[in-house]
């Protein structure tokens, strides 16, 4: 082949296969781009836009409890002067606090009632009177059981003495040991004088064998009787001497056997254990003499007490309000296990302590404070007395739509008796402007007050509420407030704390409605603090404390 020929270039005939890969992955980035572009942002933008208008637009499709409002009333306004009546209520009279019950601290059978309803006793005076013979027998048992035991305390202490002298002189061991010392030397003695004893035994047994033999000898010379008495002489000296050998073995065991007897004794006398035991002993039993003893005496002091318990005496100085008990009806006593019934006897009252338990209906309780003066009519008295508002409970009368309220009466007269009816007027108390505050020497330039109509204050045992409309939220929120002791004549009470000057109190509605519930305002009620108001009650100036006309 010739050098000029053409040179084939078979790299041009390769295929590029990445080259359709790489068209392919720049296609698909374009096409998510233009998909996220075209449809995800505008979407998410779409979205947030309804969420935005459907939050603006909330009003409109959620529920609201429609309600109209008012203002809270702020103003200088006319407070009213002490003393002045604010509205009436009726009542009845009790005793203050209660009535007190007269009772049997001891069971038993009502022999005598000695007094009447409408009675007036001392204290401590009868006023009735138990069969007592029971009583009577019981108090003599215990005292011949005292007496017994008195004596019994007598032999205690005479038992004791006898110990103390026996454990300071105890004569006793002192004998004993003296007869044993005695018998210990007699032996002594016996063994001393036991080889003298045996020696003339057997001389004695020497001289009667040395006769025995020569009458032996003498043979037919001399009588048989005379030799056998010579014999027996022999033998008797001969048994004389051998007791005389046996007796010192005997002797020296007699001799041991007092000596340990004497060791013992007088190591007895020493310790003085069964006389100091004796001395203890007595003393025990003299302390449990004593002990029961003085258990009889209390035994008699409580059988005195029953016997004065037989006769139920007054607890205090007052009148008989109530006779409980009758004459032969049984009575149980302090006895909390007895099942025989109630110990009451009578019920009392002091005359001088009395009360009246008033029905205040539940739109004048933010009236009421304690220590608030009141007057008192009845039918029994021709003029009016006075009282003070002492406590107010915890709990309405459903029925009566009442709150009770008990008022002291001051100085009561004789002629009023529990359970009277009554009529209280309740007057203004003292008014909330005192010395040092500011507006107390000029009323005219009193501090402004806040005031709403008292039909919308809610009383409870966690105190006054009222329920405000969160007119920004459109939401319904109950406020808890201090009601003052400022009042008005058009039916408004003063707030002291809890309220703004611009809050807004629910009227109708409030029943329906709930913490945190949404509301809808539909007016806007000004009938309940118009009265005398103006539409502008901050330029109204108080005239607290000025007479009223």
């Amino acid at each position: 082949m010739s050098d000029n020929t053409t040179q084939l270039d078979l790299s041009q005939l390769a295929v590029d296969r990445e080259q359709p890969a790489k068209t392919a992955a720049k296609a698909s980035g374009k096409f998510k781009r233009s998909w996220l572009t075209r449809y995800i942002l505008p979407g998410g933008i779409l979205i947030g836009f309804l969420s935005l208008f459907a939050w603006a637009a909330r009003d409109s499709f959620l529920p609201a409890q429609s309600i109209t409002i008012t203002p809270v009333v702020v103003s200088r306004a006319e407070i009213k002067q002490e003393g002045t009546p604010l509205f009436q209520a009726a009542g009845w009279i009790e005793p203050r606090p209660t009535p007190v019950i007269a009772s049997s601290l001891a069971p038993g059978v009502i022999l005598d009632m000695l007094v009447i309803e409408g009675q007036r006793v001392e204290k401590g005076e009868p006023i009735a009177k138990l069969i007592d013979i029971d009583a009577k027998l019981a108090l003599a048992q215990a005292k011949a059981q005292h007496t017994l035991q008195q004596a019994e305390v007598d032999r205690a202490k005479a038992t004791l003495a006898a110990a103390e002298v026996n454990l300071a002189k105890p004569v006793n061991l002192q004998a004993s040991l003296a007869d044993a010392g005695a018998m210990l030397a007699k032996t002594q003695l016996a063994i001393g004088n036991l080889p003298y004893l045996l020696e003339a035994a057997r001389t004695k047994e020497a001289l009667a064998k040395e006769n025995a033999r020569r009458k032996e000898l003498a043979g037919e010379a001399i009588p048989g009787r005379i030799l056998r008495e010579a014999r027996a002489e022999l033998a008797t000296a001969t048994n004389s001497v051998k007791e005389l050998d046996v007796r010192k073995p005997t002797l020296l065991v007699q001799l041991k056997s007092l000596q340990q007897k004497w060791d013992a004794l007088d190591e007895k006398l020493r310790l003085l254990t069964e006389e100091t035991r004796a001395l203890a002993e007595a003393m025990a039993n003299l302390t449990v003499a004593k002990a029961k003893t003085e258990q009889t005496r209390l035994e008699v002091e409580v059988a005195e007490l029953r016997l004065e318990r037989m006769t139920v005496r007054s607890p205090i100085t007052g009148c008989v309000m109530t006779l409980i008990a009758r004459p032969g009806q049984r009575l149980s006593g302090i006895n909390p296990h007895s099942a025989q019934g109630s110990s009451a006897i009578v019920s009392m009252y002091d005359p001088n302590r009395l009360q009246i338990r008033v029905d205040v209906r539940l739109e004048d309780v933010p009236q009421v404070q304690i220590g608030q003066p009141a007057i008192i009519e009845t039918a029994a008295l021709s003029e009016p007395i006075t009282g003070e508002v002492i406590s107010v409970t915890t709990q309405a009368d459903i029925q009566k739509n009442t709150l009770q309220v008990k008022v002291a009466v001051h100085n009561p007269p004789e002629v009023i008796k529990p359970e009277m009816l009554s009529k209280v007027t309740f007057l203004a108390p003292p008014s909330p402007v005192v010395a040092g505050e500011p507006g107390a020497e000029n009323p005219g330039k009193q501090p402004l007050r806040l005031f709403v109509p008292q039909s919308l204050v809610a009383m409870s045992e966690e105190g006054a509420t009222v329920w405000v409309a969160d007119l920004t939220a459109s939401l319904a929120r109950r406020k808890s407030v201090e009601v003052g002791r400022g009042a008005t004549d058009d039916g408004l009470v003063e707030i002291v704390s809890g309220l703004q000057p611009t809050d807004k109190l629910v009227v109708a509605g409030r029943e329906s409605v709930s913490e945190g519930s949404r509301v809808q305002v539909t007016g806007e009620d000004r009938t309940l603090s118009s009265g005398n108001w103006n539409s502008q009650p901050a330029a109204r100036t108080a005239q607290a404390n000025a007479p009223s006309n």
